[in-house]
């Protein structure tokens, strides 16, 4: 039998204050207190996650929260997002009542998100980043294609080769300079040359710049595909350059991670095209609903510019001054500054490089027992193990500037000292210091 899952957290449970366990093993079905236990579980994560700083670079504290009164009656209603006639009605295979308004704002959100990226065209069907590869390959290649893609040492997602693979096309890495942590530009022209891909597909999951890709539009002949997802916001505002103007043809992203929007991926195209119309016949057929409230959450979250902007200044901000502020601590963090070019501007990634990948797991339980929520990382590019820190939900979240020094200062205590009650309390502090600038309302999320 599995061992009870527990968390620790210095809140008042049950009329007991101070350093609190609760076993959260929810029981099997016809015990006394199943539901109840996971309740429980709920209302003791809710708090905890009030008393830490979430220091991850791919969850997110969603704009839609602030949403969710108006959009939830709509969470179990099919949707489609086929706007037809009455007279191409008669050719469906089914059509769901009442939904005329929907589909027809649906079309609006679409719009709103394809302008956003300068794309021509944009979807709302994908569920996920990881769905979203899939769903985007099963439509649009063919089993023995040839996909060029990063791998996993310079960046890529380490999952992508395998799915791929599953869906019977072949693969080809596009070459790594190690010394600058980046693609070798000249040999990937050269193997592109020789290879003749039929696509290249950039998912770049891990990177302290963003990397310019713009010498990828200039290959002929291959169909190209960037993943966004780390990148959304600081793309929508203008502070990266937008893959679609280097020449790939598709953009594809998840919502919940660089973006604070619901659990859902989009895609856009550059061009209203035939591999476009191939790609939205696939969709129809692999997802059969655009998923009601999670379109319409992201159309509200699109419409909040303010916010926005403020989110995507912290995301960067923050993560840059954490850099400089841990580098001051002594601790082992790679420098942006040494990877690639200095041109290229700055992620909200933050990595930490341990001796070992003993050390690195014992930071990160430390790190978690302190409440500092971070990653326990293979690093690219060689680098072994460490910590991959990241600033999307403490952005959102009211983490600001002048919160980053003590920041630091806690995160050199935990990896140094380990944890204790002073410290969770040190966390709880700053936590509550940084949420009177929160986006989102806290009374949705704590």
């Amino acid at each position: 039998m599995e061992s009870p899952i527990t968390w620790e957290a210095s809140t008042t449970i049950d009329g007991v204050s101070g350093l609190s366990t609760i076993d959260v093993r929810p029981s099997p079905p016809g015990f006394a207190g199943g539901r109840e236990a996971l309740l429980r579980s709920l209302s003791h994560q809710r708090r905890a996650l009030a008393e830490s700083i979430v220091l991850t670079p791919v969850d997110s504290l969603p704009f839609t929260l602030a949403d969710r009164e108006h959009t939830s009656f709509l969470h179990g209603l099919y949707l489609t997002d086929k706007d037809r006639s009455r007279e191409a009605s008669k050719d469906a295979l089914i059509l769901f009542g009442g939904r005329e308004q929907a589909v027809h704002d649906l079309a609006y959100i679409h719009r709103l998100m394809a302008d956003a990226f300068g794309a021509a065209e944009g979807s709302l069907r994908l569920l996920s980043g990881l769905h979203a590869h899939a769903a985007t390959f099963m439509s649009v290649s063919t089993a023995g294609q040839k996909v060029m893609l990063l791998s996993e040492e310079a960046g890529g997602h380490f999952s992508t080769h395998t799915i791929l693979h599953r869906l019977g096309l072949q693969t080809i890495n596009m070459p790594v300079d190690r010394e600058r942590m980046c693609v070798d530009r000249p040999a990937t022209l050269r193997l592109a040359r020789g290879e003749r891909p039929d696509f290249i597909f950039v998912d770049r999951s891990e990177g302290l710049r963003y990397e310019d890709f713009a010498f990828i539009g200039e290959i002929e002949g291959p169909k190209k595909i960037f993943d966004a997802s780390h990148y959304v916001p600081q793309t929508l505002t203008g502070r990266y350059a937008n893959p679609l103007a280097w020449g790939f043809d598709l953009m594809l992203f998840s919502l919940h991670k660089s973006f604070p929007g619901p659990q859902k991926a989009g895609i856009v195209s550059r061009q209203t095209d035939g591999l476009w119309h191939k790609l939205v016949d696939g969709l129809s057929t692999l997802v059969s609903s655009s998923h009601a409230e999670d379109s319409y959450l992201l159309g509200l979250a699109l419409l909040r510019d303010e916010w926005i902007e403020t989110y995507a200044d912290r995301l960067l901000g923050t993560a840059l001054e954490l850099e400089t502020q841990l580098l001051r601590h002594g601790l082992d963090v790679v420098s942006r500054a040494s990877q690639g070019s200095a041109e290229w501007p700055g992620t909200h990634h933050v990595w930490l490089r341990a001796p070992n990948r003993d050390v690195a797991l014992a930071w990160y339980e430390q790190l978690s027992r302190s409440n500092v929520h971070t990653n326990y990382r293979k690093l690219p590019y060689g680098l072994g193990y460490g910590l991959r820190l990241g600033t999307s939900f403490s952005a959102a979240a009211g983490l600001s500037f002048g919160h980053v020094e003590e920041l630091a200062d806690i995160v050199e205590t935990a990896v140094r000292n380990g944890d204790d009650q002073m410290l969770r309390d040190r966390v709880r502090e700053l936590a509550e210091s940084a949420r009177a600038g929160a986006l989102v309302p806290p009374e949705c999320w704590t």
